[in-house]
């Protein structure tokens, strides 16, 4: 059952909030790696990042659910949801590899500006595996954020043909000496653009899927589930590095412990990876309270927050455009919120019993009962009853 922000627990909105947090960091992070010219693997990353979420996973089986024998036992009993699991972590993996690639194109509040029109998708998409039709203003609330996301999005695209003029040298007073230079943004080509639609259609996809196999499977511990999800990413992340994904030849020399050790020697990245394992966790938890378009206004939420936090930490600029956008965002977040829950698209049994009924006086010929034939108590005198009502008297006879 999907929970309201206003709803739900103290504990519940907590998970909403650290939700929040962990991407902020995890931009700001990344940003900073753009910034400094840090360059690393990202299939390695990814695979570090999946081997610490098992080992969250495990501990959190041990402390909230039982011993390693109970482990062991509801892994036997529920052994189909390795195979159910491979579908949403295989296009986790994917989506993972082409974050941190699309990190290296584009500033952390572009990505996930661009990335806010995953919402349309992910409504589209959830509406189909939950049968829950959105209102017009919920579509209404979706097309204000997706107006930011293309705003934003020609502003980006603007400022990578730009030239930066630092001092032209012309002669006057030229103070350009006194300035801090800012830090160059990454400068995105249409091909980029084009991963990042890859990346909304798999990242919407795997998310929706995921929540409702958490959702349909309520009585199996989230915590075995996640393991199941992991240890099937991990998989599908190996084929992908020995298929050339990573930058590394092999997959011996990709997850090497020299390899590893090299990797993680630049704490940014340590600490990265870290905060996205931790993330992985909150995220599961987050889906099995509220549901995957409300995860999109919470990253949302953080597009708000990264720009100007970009500015102060690194000293980035703020367009005019980068301010309307925002607010575009943050209208069609007032307006998704201010709206009930979507609502169910299946039919109650009144509405069955009326379909039937209706169908049957459409289809089927009136059926003419002579008269003083007696149908239980009641006795026909003119013979003229025709009506599904008739139909289900005729068969009582």
């Amino acid at each position: 059952m999907t929970t309201t922000f206003t709803e739900a627990s103290w504990s519940d909105r907590s998970v909403f909030l650290f939700f929040m947090l962990l991407w902020i960091v995890y931009g700001l992070l990344n940003q900073l790696n753009s910034i400094n010219d840090i360059r690393f693997d990202p299939a390695a990353v990814v695979w570090s990042q999946e081997v610490l979420k098992i080992i969250i996973s495990i501990g959190l089986f041990f402390v909230q659910d039982g011993s390693p024998r109970v482990l062991f036992k509801e892994a036997r009993e529920h052994w189909t949801l390795i195979f159910w699991y491979s579908i949403p972590a295989g296009l986790y993996a994917l989506g993972d590899v082409l974050t941190y690639i699309n990190l290296r194109s584009f500033d952390p509040a572009t990505l996930h500006l661009l990335g806010e029109m995953k919402l349309v998708s992910t409504a589209v998409v959830h509406q189909m595996l939950f049968k829950r039709k959105l209102s017009r203003l919920h579509w209404v609330a979706l097309g204000v954020i997706t107006l930011g996301c293309i705003i934003k999005a020609v502003d980006s695209m603007e400022l990578s043909t730009a030239v930066p003029m630092a001092g032209d040298g012309d002669g006057g007073d030229d103070n350009s000496g006194d300035l801090k230079e800012p830090p160059k943004l990454p400068h995105p080509t249409a091909f980029n653009y084009f991963l990042i639609l890859v990346h909304i259609l798999i990242s919407t996809v795997a998310g929706v899927y995921n929540e409702k196999l958490l959702k349909d499977k309520p009585m199996i511990s989230i915590n075995l589930q996640n393991i199941c999800l992991y240890l099937d990413g991990m998989t599908f992340l190996m084929i992908g590095i020995a298929g050339g994904l990573s930058e590394h030849s092999s997959i011996s020399e990709a997850l090497s412990p020299s390899s590893l050790r090299a990797l993680f020697a630049e704490p940014s990245i340590l600490a990265m990876a870290c905060t996205m394992s931790i993330a992985g966790i909150v995220t599961s938890r987050f889906l099995k309270v509220f549901d995957s378009i409300r995860k999109s206004v919470a990253v949302a939420l953080v597009v708000v927050s990264l720009p100007f936090l970009s500015r102060l930490f690194f000293g980035t600029g703020i367009s005019v455009r980068m301010v309307a956008s925002i607010l575009l965002v943050v209208l069609g977040m007032g307006i998704y919120t201010s709206q009930p829950p979507p609502k169910t698209m299946d039919i109650t049994r009144d509405e069955v019993c009326q379909k039937e009924e209706d169908e049957a006086e459409l289809f089927l010929p009136a059926i003419s009962l002579p008269s003083g034939v007696v149908v239980g108590d009641e006795e026909i005198e003119d013979g003229s009853r025709s009506t599904a009502e008739e139909i289900e008297l005729a068969f009582s006879i």
